[in-house]
């Protein structure tokens, strides 16, 4: 028996000698077998950015991004309900977005404060709509003594350029900002400023100035009269607004002036009748007055030339243009400040400057830095103790507020409207 029990026990350990490989895989808890999921690979998303060039056109524009060409005529021919992409002008600002190639926003910027906005649609190939930038307006006062220029004092005290520009063409009927600015000399603006997300965009309209040159302050406030007309005027009541501009270039120097003088090409002394403003080539020239071309061309003196003809017999003269204006021709009608044509050294002439003239009648050529320009209506008698009274109150505030010097400077802003002298409106691009 007890063989018997050795001879089972060993018939058993034989077994568990032969299969210790299966129990073993038989024991071992098995894993539930997972799938690989496949990864979709990410969409390419590319964005582009920049400026209109000159000459350039919307298909040439899109197609230069990575749009096919039938694509692009496409969105042009869903665009022009909404807006005429033919208009696409040099200086402003786009940006574009696709995803693995194909066109998922395109944004145009019309005008500083409206974008076109392009994308595609549900029942069409592309959707436009016109977006107005939600600006929020805030009026501030900005006060400072000229150091250097009226551009660099702006400068340090925290301001953009724009500013200048601003108050030069406000005042572009009383000052001569090439020779009549000086040291000391004292300015104070009320100036609407418009932000956008929190950040400072652009300048609105200034309410109020005020400019000490030389001792004599040039007060001018903005009123709207109970008629609804917005003007400029003085403190008597007299329109800011004048028949001729002072100068027909900001911020130049005068190379030439009225007068007697050595003449520098013929080397005799004759009379100049008019005065010579030193500017690159390429400087955009201004309309002194509202008027009609009388004359447009080009001769071996004057290279080419404008003459505009003005009410009571006045008419003034640009010489050496480089250019003239697309559409400047005998007979077209000029509103003052109208750019007509851009500096050049055309003609009888040593380098790049503008020979403005101004003549009348029997008198013939006036020196045009020292005649005295007739204004404009002034604003109706009527109205006058209305404007008395916020003529007033403006000023008021203008006593509490402290001179600005010197701040930090503002950090340039990707949304900023970078104008400047001599170069085209630009507008940036929102990252949208």
């Amino acid at each position: 028996m007890a063989l018997s029990l050795v001879g089972v026990c060993f018939a058993s350990g034989m077994v568990a000698l032969r299969l210790p490989g299966r129990l073993k895989k038989a024991m071992k808890p098995q894993t539930p077998k997972t799938r690989v999921k496949k990864t979709e690979p990410l969409p390419v998303i590319k964005k582009f950015s920049g400026l209109v060039a000159k000459g350039d056109v919307i298909i040439s524009l899109l197609t230069r991004n990575g749009i096919l060409e039938d694509t692009a005529r496409r969105l042009v021919e869903a665009v022009q309900p909404v807006y005429d992409l033919a208009k696409l002008r040099a200086g402003h600002a786009y940006t574009l977005e696709t995803k693995d190639g194909h066109l998922t926003k395109f944004v145009y910027w019309v005008q500083s404060d409206t974008l076109l906005e392009v994308s595609p649609g549900v029942d069409a190939d592309f959707q436009a709509k016109i977006n107005a930038l939600p600006y929020k307006t805030k009026r501030q006062f900005v006060r400072g003594k000229i150091e250097g220029s009226l551009f660099e004092t702006l400068q340090k005290a925290g301001e953009k350029p724009e500013l200048a520009d601003i108050l030069a063409d406000l005042y572009a009927y009383d000052i001569d900002f090439n020779r009549d600015i000086q040291p000391e000399d004292e300015f104070a603006v009320l100036v609407e400023k418009k932000y956008l997300k929190g950040e400072f965009v652009k300048y609105g309209a200034v309410l109020a100035a005020s400019f000490k040159n030389s001792g004599k302050e040039y007060r001018i406030l903005r009123f709207t009269d109970p008629s609804g007309k917005t003007a400029y005027y003085q403190p008597d009541g007299k329109a800011v607004r004048k028949m001729f501009l002072r100068c027909p270039l900001p911020f130049m120097r005068v190379t030439s002036s009225f007068g007697m003088r050595r003449h520098p090409v013929l080397g005799f002394s004759a009379k100049h009748n008019g005065v010579d403003f030193g500017a690159p080539t390429g400087t955009p020239i201004r309309a002194v007055g509202n008027g009609t071309v009388q004359q447009v061309g080009r001769d071996g003196g004057r290279g080419n030339y404008v003459v505009i003809r003005h009410p009571n017999g006045y008419f003034s003269h640009y010489y050496h243009m480089s250019r003239f204006k697309a559409g400047i021709r005998s007979g077209s009608r000029i509103d003052q400040k109208e750019i007509i044509g851009f500096v050049g050294s055309t003609g009888r002439s040593t380098g790049p400057h503008l020979h403005y003239g101004l003549s009348v009648g029997k008198r013939g050529f006036l020196n045009p830095l020292s005649i005295k320009s007739p204004t404009e209506t002034p604003l109706s008698s009527s109205y006058m103790p209305l404007f008395k009274k916020s003529l007033l109150q403006t000023f008021a505030l203008f006593q509490a507020v402290p001179v600005q010097t010197r701040r930090p400077l503002l950090p340039r802003n990707p949304l900023e409207m970078r104008h400047r002298i001599r170069t085209p409106i630009r507008f940036s691009p929102l990252n949208f």
